[in-house]
Order: C-alpha cells, then sequence, then structure tokens
C-alpha cells in the first residue's frame, strides 16, 4: 500500500512539474514600444489598451509590465564603410555611449573583411570609448568612397512569413520587381582569410556584416535573462557574401530566437540601397528600427532615440493557443494593436514554435 502511495505521490510530483514546464515553454513575450503621430513615446498605457493576435488568431494577454529593465547592448561598427560617413561618426562615439546608465551594460564590435570584439560587456562607458580608438585609425585612412557590396540576397522564409514580403525591403514594405541581380541566399561561406589591413591599396574593404551580427548576438545569448538584449549597428548595410561564413537565414533564427532587438543606423546615401538593405528587415521583425545616419545630426538623433526607446517598453505575455500539427516547427506571426489607430507599434513580428 505504502508502495503505491509513493508511486501516486511521484506521478503527480512529475505532472505537476511537467505542466510547470510546459507554461514556462509556452510563455511568448513580446517587448512593445508606443510612439505617437509626432514620434513621441506614449508612456503610462495599461493591459487593456493592447490586444495580440497570433496567425490572426486573438490572444490573452496574461502577463503585463512597464518596468524599465537593464539593457545589455552589442554596439557594432562597420569599419568598411566609406570614410566620409566613418569619419563624421568618429567624434559622435561619446553620443553613442550617453543614453546608457549605470545598470546598462555595453560591448563593442568592429567589422569590414572580418570580426573584432573591441571590448566585453561592462558599464564603465569610458573603456567602450577608449575602445574605438582603432576605429578612429582606421577613419583617418579610409577612402571616401569604397565599392559596393553583393546585391541584396532573396531574404529567408522566416523574414517573409513575418513581414509578408517577397523579397528583403529597407521598410519592412513588400518588394514586388526585385532589381535586376537580385538572387537567392547566399551559400555557406570557408572562413574568411587573412587579408591586408583596411585602407591600403591592395584590398577593397569588404563587409562580414552577417558574421559581426552573429558574433554581437552569441555575445548577448549569454547575458541574463532579467536584461533587454539589443544589437545597436551603424552600418551602410552592405555586404560581400565570401567574406562571410553565416547566412542572413541564421542570423533571423539566432535574434528571433534569443529576443534580441536589432537598431541600425544606416549612412548609405542612396535611397534604392536602403530600401533594399537588410538591416532594416531585420530590425522590424525584432522590434527595433532602422535610422537614417546621412549626416551629423540625424547621427545623434538615431543615437539618443535608441536608447531611450529600447528602454521604454511595454513588456506583454501570453501563452499560445495554437499548437503545432506533424510534431514540426511552427513559424508563428504576431500582431500587436493599439487602441489608437494613430499609434505606431514596435514589437517582434514572430517566433518559430517547436512541439
Amino acid at each position: 500500500m505504502r508502495a503505491t502511495i509513493a508511486i501516486l505521490i511521484t506521478v503527480i510530483l512529475a505532472a505537476s512539474a511537467a505542466s510547470q514546464i510546459r507554461t514556462r515553454v509556452d510563455l511568448v513575450v513580446v517587448p512593445v514600444s508606443v510612439r505617437d503621430g509626432k514620434g513621441n513615446l506614449v508612456t503610462a498605457l495599461t493591459q487593456k489598451d493592447f490586444a495580440i493576435l497570433e496567425d490572426g488568431v486573438p490572444q490573452s494577454i496574461s502577463n503585463f509590465s512597464d518596468d524599465p529593465q537593464p539593457l545589455s547592448a552589442a554596439i557594432v561598427i562597420d569599419t568598411g564603410m566609406g570614410g566620409i560617413a566613418l569619419r563624421r561618426l568618429v567624434p559622435l562615439f561619446i553620443s553613442i555611449t550617453a543614453g546608457f546608465s549605470e545598470f546598462d551594460e555595453v560591448a563593442a564590435f568592429r567589422y569590414d573583411h572580418t570580426v573584432v570584439r573591441l571590448s566585453d560587456f561592462t558599464n564603465n562607458f569610458f573603456k567602450i570609448e577608449d575602445s574605438f580608438e582603432t576605429v578612429k585609425t582606421i577613419a583617418q585612412k579610409q577612402p571616401d568612397r569604397v565599392e559596393k557590396g553583393d546585391p541584396s540576397p532573396t531574404s529567408p522564409k522566416i523574414l517573409q512569413a513575418l513581414l509578408g514580403m517577397i523579397n528583403v525591403g529597407g521598410n519592412g514594405a513588400a518588394i514586388d520587381n526585385p532589381p535586376p541581380g537580385m538572387g537567392g541566399p547566399y551559400p555557406r561561406r570557408p572562413p574568411t582569410e587573412t587579408l591586408p589591413t583596411v585602407g591600403t591599396k591592395r584590398v577593397d574593404p569588404s563587409r562580414a556584416l552577417y558574421d559581426a551580427l552573429s558574433e554581437a548576438a552569441r555575445a548577448l545569448e549569454s547575458r541574463p535573462a532579467n536584461r533587454r538584449k539589443l544589437i545597436f549597428i551603424v552600418s551602410d548595410g552592405q555586404v560581400t557574401a565570401k567574406s562571410n561564413t553565416h547566412s542572413l537565414d541564421e542570423i533571423s533564427s539566432l535574434l528571433l530566437r534569443n529576443n534580441i532587438e536589432l537598431y541600425s543606423v544606416n549612412t548609405d546615401t542612396d535611397p534604392i540601397d536602403r530600401r533594399f538593405g537588410v538591416l532594416g528587415s531585420l530590425a522590424r521583425a525584432t522590434g527595433g528600427e532602422e535610422f537614417r545616419g546621412q549626416n551629423t545630426k540625424a547621427m545623434e538623433s538615431a543615437f539618443s532615440r535608441i536608447t531611450e526607446q529600447s528602454r521604454n517598453k511595454y513588456i506583454l505575455g501570453y501563452h499560445s493557443s495554437n499548437e503545432p500539427k506533424g510534431g514540426l516547427p511552427v513559424v508563428r506571426k504576431i500582431e500587436v494593436k493599439g487602441r489608437l489607430a494613430a499609434w505606431k507599434i514596435a514589437h517582434r513580428q514572430g517566433y518559430t514554435q517547436v512541439p
């Protein structure tokens, strides 16, 4: 009899633990920022001001918070972009770190034909600013303009599913007629070979954009779960396929899986290139935003808005009422609606639900 009771207790405890695990797994967390028609952040909202749909099916919001969270940010600088933009950026390094608080932590990276980690995560922002000294040296040597990268690849299926588009668009809009030469996803490439220093005449700057985003995301992956994670990249968005060992598909999945928001300041002066770039689509899909950085004033404004927006988020949580069929993972599209149609709501566009 005692043995039977012991078995029943064990079964009940196991079922209870399984139920708790399922609850944790099924909870979908969606950070949300809200701006009004003038671009100002909308504060003091409540759970009743929002509605969530997953694949068009209304979901019940079970968790809500507007408490600020400390930030873990990976700052990524593209040292392969043209010298005009790079030299415009150099005096603004202090502006990049100005929006962070003592409770935040920041790591710095730079990339061109390879990726270099300039500093580990720290809340000593003087160290971050000092780590950018090598960027200043590169900026002095960089030609005013550099060769463009490869044509933008077709966006991976996960982005197409979330953003409802055929090809990648910098502003998230559908692209029905891609420009000539816009091919499919680039294949995985072998590791980057050692190349001479950027700025010499022997080697054109190349663009390991995907590898830079991958390394930044991997670094954020290990940060504590109670921190909001973001990548803050300043780049012209150009990519050279042969310089990357990672693909756009990998980066999309990595960012969405770890709930990492991407914010970009795009220095490209060509509106066509910006429209067909990958940074805007990644930003929109992850709940971040792309800002223009064609001049000093635009850059400064973007830097302050990025830290402001990433810090002031409403956190919505729900338990999905959808279940995967056939035992296969499925991409779920998330839509957050606000009480007023005039609000501009930024949030991650979806996630991959597994059985």
